[in-house]
Parts: structure tokens; sequence; C-alpha cells
């Protein structure tokens, strides 16, 4: 840099004394420039052809960038596939006295261990290490408490244990979506009271009068059918324990919307998971879309399923979401020339006892103010 500062000087005074004028003044000026140019030429000329020419010699080459270093464990997923899960380990931790603490190591060791090996002590001490490791990233953290989590309730089946570990994830990462992951498990724990409401679907066989001709059977009558107002009943009382339960609120939505035709009541229910603080965006704008759904198959709702269409939108500006609100929106306007409202049959009283009209106890309702009016 210094060698180049001073040649440029001297082209300088060089460039004065030419223009001074004179042949004297121009043998001299001739005697500095074109020395000057020769040594500025062999400087800069290299750097200049490696700037032009280094995508075309880059894609050649691979550049001239430094490659981060990070383990290699294709040896050992080699061997685990070959069941050779001790060698499997050894190529592990070969990887690992070069990268100490490396997640995917730990995870993949511990994975060995106990699907493999069945060594479940093994296997917690090596989670364990990933979530008391100082200074380890929080998704990191995460990562292990989840896979200890799973490896407490599927492995060991230490119900206690697992529990204890998501309720840390809650308290260490409230109000976000790694919190409502953890609510979601403890809303399923095995357990008595969860397997009830969970596992166990009633059935029950309702009466068939004797075919008249008129269709086929084929045997239909003799199907157990579901008793969808006790369903229905199963997930309010789970709702009542477990209120940011997402899956139950949403087959409990659908049972509403599919089963008792009352799209209210299941609108009222997708709102409430919206409502929940700290929901991720992309449930959010599923659920939004899910009420657009739901509107366009009341009679006349076009213009409500064009108002969650449009909070999509105000939510999230600029964003992919955004776009395909937008392209829904177009549609729309066909979907609101063409809709004809469906003719409503008069059920009378009948229309009591199957549920249809609010205020029959046959329709389990979590929130019943929710949708007292409409």
């Amino acid at each position: 840099m210094i060698v180049t500062l001073a040649i440029v000087a001297l082209l300088a005074a060089a460039g004065k004394t030419l223009a001074g004028g004179g042949a004297a003044a121009a043998a001299f000026g001739l005697v500095i420039v074109i020395p000057a140019g020769v040594i500025l030429a062999f400087i800069w000329l290299p750097a200049a052809v490696e700037s032009l020419l280094s995508g075309l010699t880059g894609a050649m080459t691979g550049g001239n960038q430094q490659v981060e270093a990070k383990p290699f464990f294709y040896r050992a997923l080699a061997k685990r596939r070959q069941g050779k899960f001790l060698e499997a380990l050894a190529e592990i931790d070969t990887e690992l006295l070069k990268f100490p603490g490396n997640l995917e190591g730990l995870l993949l060791k511990a994975e060995i261990q106990s699907d493999d090996l069945k060594n479940q002590a093994a296997a917690t001490g090596l989670l364990e290490e990933i979530i008391q490791t100082p200074d380890r990233p929080r998704q990191e953290r995460l990562a292990g408490q989840f896979r200890l989590a799973e490896l407490q309730l599927h492995r060991i089946r230490d119900i206690p244990a697992g529990r204890a570990v998501l309720e840390q994830i809650l308290e260490e990462n409230p109000d976000t979506e790694a919190a409502h992951t953890a609510r979601q498990h403890l809303a399923h724990l095995p357990g008595a009271d969860a397997d009830a409401l969970m596992g166990r679907k009633k059935l029950v066989v309702v009466h068939h009068e004797t075919s008249l001709g008129l269709t086929e059977d084929l045997g239909a009558s003799a199907l157990p059918q579901e008793n969808w107002t006790e369903r229905a009943q199963e997930w309010v009382t789970h709702l009542d324990a477990h209120p940011n339960d997402w899956e139950a609120r949403e087959k409990l939505a659908t049972i509403y919307a599919d089963q008792f035709q009352r799209i209210p009541l299941a609108i009222d229910q997708v709102r409430l998971l919206i409502d929940q603080p700290g929901q991720p965006a992309k449930r959010i704008v599923g659920w939004l879309n899910r009420i657009a759904d739901l509107e366009l198959r009341a009679q006349t709702g076009v213009e409500a399923a064009r108002a969650a269409l449009e909070e999509i939108r105000s939510r999230y500006p600029e964003s992919p979401w955004s776009d395909q609100a937008a392209l829904r929106l177009a549609t729309l306007g066909r979907a609101e020339r063409s809709h004809t409202p469906t003719p409503t049959l008069k059920l009378g009283v009948y229309e009591q006892n199957i549920g249809l009209k609010r205020g029959s106890a046959e329709i389990p309702n979590p929130d019943p103010d929710a949708a007292a009016d409409r």
C-alpha cells in the first residue's frame, strides 16, 4: 500500500512536469511515468484479473471461501444400518472428540442407546448432558428436553418424569411455540383419564326400520353408529381440564360443523384457538382459512369469509400468507354471484330432539356464552 501511494505521488509530480512544457521536462516525465506504470501493473493486475474472473473460476474450483468444519456421521449411520451398534457408537465418539458437545452426535448416540441397545439409562444421561450443558443455545436445550420427555413417556413409561420435563419447558419458555407444543403433550399424557377421553370410541347401534325395497341396504343397518352427542361431550369435558388443547378443540369444531350443522358454534371454537396468546402465525393463518371455509358453508357467508381472509392480510401484510389470501379473495366474487341459498327443511318439534336448536342440552358447549345469541 505504501509503495502504491509513493508511485501515485511520483505520477502526480510527473504530470505537473509535463504540464510545464519543454523537451527536457517531457523526457523527465516519461522517465518517471513509464516505470511507475509498469510497477503499478505488476501490483494491481493480478488482483483485477482475479476479481473479474472470480465468478468463472469459482464455479470450476469451488471458490476460495472457507468451509465451516463440521462432524460427519455417515459412517456411524452405515454401521447402524448394518446392525453394528457398538461400532456405530465408536464412530460417533470419534467425531465428538473433534467436536465436543455436538447436538447431532449426542442425539444420534442417545437414539442408538435407547432404540437399538435398549440402554435407557445411558440414553437418559446423554440427553441430560445436552440439557445441563452451560451456555448451550436455547433451541438445542429444547431439542434435548423434548427428546428426553419422549424417552420417559414412550420408552421408560415413567409418566411423572415425562410430565416434569414438559412442565419445565413450559416454565422456561412461556408464550412460545415450544410451550404450546408442551401443552399438547401434557393434554395427551397416558393415564386413566386421558385413555377414557382420547382412546375410547363410544359406538352405539341405532335402530333401523325394515327395508321397504326403495334402497339396497347391503348390511348398513347392522353397522355401529357414532353417538356424536356423547362424543362431543367427551371433548367438552376434556377441554374443561385442558383448555389449550388444539387438537381437542379442532375436533369439537368439526363435530359442530359436520354432525350438528351448527357453523357458528364451530367458528366460536376456532376463534378461541386464535385468541390464545402466543399462537404461532402459521397456525393462526390456518385457522382463519378454516373460518373462511366454514363461513362459506352458511347461506350468507361470503362476506364473513371475506372478512376472515382480510384479517389474514391485515395481520401479516407483505407475507406469502397475505398473497394467498388475496388469491382466495379474488375467487369470492364468483362464489357470491353463484351462491344460491339452500332451502331449509321445517322440522317442527322434532328439531329439538336432535339438538339443532340452541338451548337443547344435546349439543354440549364448552363456552355457552360464546354462541348464546347466534
